[in-house]
């Protein structure tokens, strides 16, 4: 495959004419997965196993074979409003492949699990967004042959990932013709995330969590928004998710409320407390549950129209 993007409508038009095509679907996208597997003619695997695969069965990502011009892959691809349709729901991602779903799967098993910083996290490779990113930033050809030549054998020929805003999937592939060596086995090492991957992973995530706080903070505060200039906003979003993080607080939902604030602050909060106990607040050595508790207090003590 050298394709660098397929219009969705060209699976369709063409009758889905990719061979070897498996799907990982996210089960906290969809609801109600794995019974709807479970009555499909499909093969499926859970990628977890042992008692993640059944504590975390409606949310955990499905290994899924996909047959041409079947209904699973008619639903993956489908936009309309409808109970099966995928596309819209950030369904997972596509992968081409002659290999079985046993192998596949073991192979996919390996890129679960990462540590950062001494500590474990779950790799969703499954998000197309994430995972786009992480295959743009992959910076040697021995990297990115782990994802496509399984250390066990065969070879997976493209991850498929949606891109609803340009409507098809771009394809993520094994390197340029001759660039993979297939008969080089690949490192029997843990797989982990390099620095460019993790950088990348990370700058892309607060894109997100920024985006998506403007538009809940537009959402919920329309009178506060109202007259601002989107890039004004995401401005004055950035610099209090920014002063947050100075401060110790980092989780997002944390983050969104001092952003909150500030937007009915129309500045710092802090700034407003004329005996600056926020401003102490603030800079307590203290737990950021701890530290949120003590600043909603004081807000309420304080009782302006403005906050």
């Amino acid at each position: 495959m050298t394709e660098d993007f397929i219009a969705r409508a060209t699976l369709l038009d063409q009758g889905y004419s990719i061979q070897g095509l498996y799907a990982v679907l996210d089960g906290a996208c969809l609801p109600g997965l794995p019974e709807r597997l479970e009555v499909s003619n499909a093969a499926f695997e859970c990628l977890f196993q042992g008692d993640a695969a059944e504590d975390l069965r409606d949310v955990a990502p499905y290994l899924v074979e996909v047959a041409q011009g079947g209904e699973l892959l008619r639903d993956f691809v489908d936009t309309q409003d409808t109970p099966q349709a995928m596309w819209h729901k950030r369904p997972g991602i596509l992968i081409a492949t002659d290999m079985e779903i046993a192998p596949l799967r073991k192979h996919l098993r390996r890129f679960l699990r990462v540590t950062v910083e001494a500590r474990p996290y779950l790799f969703r490779f499954w998000e197309a967004a994430p995972a786009r990113v992480y295959f743009q930033a992959v910076q040697t050809q021995e990297r990115r042959s782990r994802w496509f030549l399984p250390r066990d054998g065969g070879r997976v020929d493209a991850f498929l990932l949606p891109d609803p805003e340009k409507d098809g999937l771009w394809v993520a592939g094994p390197g340029p013709s001759g660039a993979v060596d297939e008969t080089a086995a690949a490192p029997l090492r843990p797989f982990n995330l390099s620095e460019p991957e993790l950088l990348a992973l990370r700058s892309a995530r607060t894109r997100d969590n920024l985006a998506e706080m403007v538009a809940l903070l537009t959402q919920t505060f329309p009178e506060q928004v109202a007259g601002k200039e989107p890039a004004g906003l995401e401005r004055q979003v950035q610099r209090s998710v920014g002063r947050a993080w100075e401060f110790g607080i980092r989780q997002r939902a944390n983050a969104f409320r001092i952003a909150a604030w500030d937007l009915h602050a129309e500045g710092a909060f802090e700034d407003l407390d004329p005996e600056a106990k926020i401003r102490a607040i603030l800079e307590l050595p203290v737990g950021e549950a701890d530290k949120m508790r003590r600043l909603a207090a004081r807000v309420a003590e304080l009782d302006r129209p403005s906050l």
